[in-house]
């Protein structure tokens, strides 16, 4: 076996365990950088790399060396300052106190500390959780003490309010960490108990770094176990490819997310997150067949009146969608492949059929394919009304889902 081989297959072996230990999704663009980490815990343990790879199928301390090197901690104060202000806006003066806020996948520490700041600010009784599955983060978290560089996002008046200059960087002050509690946890495990009562959740730019089956395990124990709590997700991340089971709760161009309660209805409604009839091929999965026929004249491609041809392929596109969607929520990767294509195929002008069809391929590892189907998803966007894609995908602009297929392009389409 050559050399390159064997470090292929190593990688291989780690890329599994970190699969099943943290849902962590295996990107070929990120194969580079695990290649480095684990050549590095390697080296700093005098193992070849068949060894260190068996050491870490046992756990312990090389593993979460390894969990700290791989895991992503780019955070800052306030980022994403839209959220903080919905936040304060129009959530937190709503909520009984004692109010209990979710850092989940806190990084360095810095989103806590912001929550905690509004909390203080606003002169409510609560605090914050901090979670985050890296033990070097969470000592960052625990320390509160940062470089005037990652002070960015404070303004000065926070900075002088909350923090305090000392030899080594900024501190944060003490009433504010007390406000903090701290918590190593792995998402993919069970809900902590110290977060089963809270009201928000800030979970940003974690989901994406996950299979779809872990981030779709990591939702249904939310709306499970915490009903009650307004959601928050980073800009690139979107919840209808992988759950039906949340609303969207939008404040102008900024949006939470609140689990749905639960009702009955029929199994084509869970499979398509449309509160109201919608206009493109792929919604009408929700929609009887006599709806879609009344649709058949708002129909998202420019075309001429459509026929009773037409409205056929209309139904058989929304029955494409729901068995996809379906084979998608069951992982059956293969099968929701084959449902999108047809559906593409009847709806070429629909950019949500080949966005899902992306998603589903994505997911079945053809990444070639996948971006074939982002990038016609992308020119049929831009043919589209913006009205009626924010109807189609419950709220979601075109904006969004641009910036949902940038982060799934490798290269991104004109």
């Amino acid at each position: 076996m050559s050399r390159s081989v064997e470090v292929e297959a190593a990688l291989d072996r780690v890329s599994e365990l970190l699969q099943r230990q943290i849902g962590l999704r295996p990107e070929p663009a990120a194969r580079g950088r695990l290649l480095r980490c684990v050549r590095d815990d390697a080296l700093n343990g005098g193992q070849d790399l068949d060894a260190y790879v068996d050491t870490l199928l046992t756990g312990g301390e090389a593993l979460q060396d390894l969990l700290n090197s791989v895991t992503v901690q780019e955070t800052a104060f306030f980022r994403h300052p839209e959220h903080f202000d919905l936040l304060a806006r129009e959530i937190l003066p709503t909520l009984r106190p004692a109010v209990t806020l979710w850092s989940a996948g806190c990084a360095n520490g810095q989103e806590a500390f912001s929550l905690a700041m509004l909390l203080e600010e606003q002169g409510i009784d609560g605090c914050v959780v901090a979670s985050d599955l890296s033990t070097e983060a969470l000592r960052r978290t625990r320390a509160a003490r940062y470089s005037t560089r990652e002070l960015s996002g404070l303004s000065p008046d926070r900075i002088a309010r909350h923090l305090t200059r000392d030899p080594d960087g900024w501190v944060v002050n003490r009433d504010l960490r007390d406000r903090v509690s701290i918590l190593r946890h792995n998402l993919v495990g069970q809900l902590p108990d110290e977060v089963r009562g809270c009201q928000v959740i800030f979970c940003r730019n974690v989901l994406i770094y996950f299979s779809p089956e872990h981030a779709r395990a990591f939702l249904d124990k939310v709306a499970d176990g915490i009903p009650a709590a307004s959601l928050f997700l980073g800009a690139a991340e979107t919840i209808w490819q992988l759950s039906s089971r949340f609303e969207t709760v939008r404040s102008g161009e900024t949006f939470s997310y609140r689990p749905r309660a639960e009702r009955s209805v029929r199994e084509t409604d869970r499979l398509v997150p449309i509160r109201r009839p919608a206009a493109t091929p792929v919604a009408a999965a929700v929609a009887e067949p006599a709806d879609a026929a009344r649709m058949s004249g708002r129909r998202v491609a420019v075309a001429p009146a459509p026929s009773p041809a037409v409205d056929r392929d209309l139904v058989s596109a929304g029955q494409l969608a729901g068995v996809g969607q379906q084979a998608s929520a069951s992982g059956d990767v293969q099968a929701a492949v084959v449902a999108f294509r047809k559906c593409a195929y009847l709806v070429p002008d629909d950019p949500m059929a080949h966005l899902h069809l992306g998603l589903a391929l994505d997911s079945a590892g053809d990444q070639t394919s996948a971006q074939r189907a982002y990038a016609a998803a992308r020119r049929a966007l831009a043919q589209t009304d913006p009205a009626r894609i924010a109807q189609a995908a419950e709220g979601y602009s075109a904006a969004d889902l641009i910036r949902l297929l940038d982060t799934r392009q490798h290269v991104v389409a004109p």
